[in-house]
């Protein structure tokens, strides 16, 4: 239940925060499909579409936008013809979704608005009352509860599908050769070129005398993570630009570089510990693997039981 809560306020929220107010400034009900006996607004359209159709503004304008929102409309009226589906199913078998859990979903909500008015002000500007929301919200949680039941709670994955796919895809688990690094940078922007070059060089010779590389990367290093030490954590060979990646892999954990020159300046790195090409190990990786196989049958069951719901469903397009 509180995956099926968190999704529906994150959904509902991208809508109510993300739509400008002209998408939806005036409640519109005319019906573009009926599912047994649920209908299809253009404003239920609308409110599926909202968080996608807010990012297409950002990308897109004029005649390439409106072709851009039609694409979109009828993608998304399948997937609310499906929802419309699912709930039909929900009420015929008498799904229970209490009250408290949809009163608790919009406290949530109205939680990440500072204030009830703009909440208010939003959920209007797409048509919607805290009525309308309210049931909105049961709406979905009644499919959720139901998808969860019929679908999800009836798909597992066995060890030994785990260990099949782990020796099946060995590519998927491999790792080039890596080193965990640390780093100083010297910007040549603040300061006179020769004068980054001399303090550089002369961080490299205090190093190979003795001194902590963490300790001067703390107190001196101008890169992003002076204040860890310039713990840089792993990185791949091929990650780096490509002299530094060739003068660190050259080296053996412990060693350092001499300065080595960028467009920002500077850089010395010292290589912790390194590590050879390899596998990593199921035990690594078995949640990974887990999870992909669950959502691929998941993926499978849901597509096979929304098929069957709408073979014995009433649908009718407008």
């Amino acid at each position: 239940m509180k995956f099926l809560k968190s999704f529906v306020i994150f959904s509902v929220f991208l809508v109510l925060t993300r739509v400008p107010a002209a998408l939806s400034a005036e409640v519109i009900e005319r019906i573009l499909a009926v599912v047994n006996d649920e209908v299809v607004t253009e404003q239920d359209l609308e409110v599926a579409m909202a968080p996608v159709v807010a990012q297409y503004r950002t990308r897109y304008t004029g005649k390439e936008f409106d072709e851009k929102v039609r694409e979109l409309s009828r993608d998304f009226l399948n997937k609310v013809i499906e929802d419309k589906v699912v709930l039909s199913e929900a009420k015929h078998r008498q799904v229970i979704v209490k009250d408290e859990e949809v009163d608790e979903v919009m406290a949530d909500v109205r939680a990440k608005f500072p204030s009830r008015e703009v909440f208010l002000k939003a959920i209007g500007e797409q048509g919607l009352t805290e009525k309308k929301l309210w049931n909105r919200f049961r709406d979905q949680l009644m499919g959720q509860k139901l998808v969860g039941y019929e679908v999800k709670s009836r798909v597992s994955v066995s060890p030994g599908e785990v260990n099949e796919y782990y020796k099946a895809h060995p590519d998927e688990f491999a790792q080039g050769d890596r080193v965990k690094l640390r780093h100083i940078l010297i910007r040549a922007d603040a300061r006179f070129e020769d004068e980054a070059k001399s303090l550089a060089e002369s961080l490299v010779a205090e190093i190979r005398g003795g001194r902590p590389f963490e300790d001067l990367a703390k107190s001196t290093s101008e890169a992003s993570e002076a204040k860890d030490g310039g713990d840089m954590g792993w990185m791949e060979k091929g990650q780096l630009m490509g002299e530094i990646d060739e003068k660190v892999f050259a080296l053996e954990p412990g060693q350092i570089t001499d300065p080595i020159k960028s467009s920002l300046g500077y850089h010395i790195f010292k290589v912790v510990e390194r590590q050879k090409f390899s596998v990593k190990p199921l035990s690594e990786v078995r949640g990974e693997v887990q999870d992909k196989l669950f959502k691929e049958k998941l993926g499978v069951r849901l597509d096979a039981w929304m098929k069957n719901l709408k073979k014995n469903a009433y649908i009718s397009i407008r």
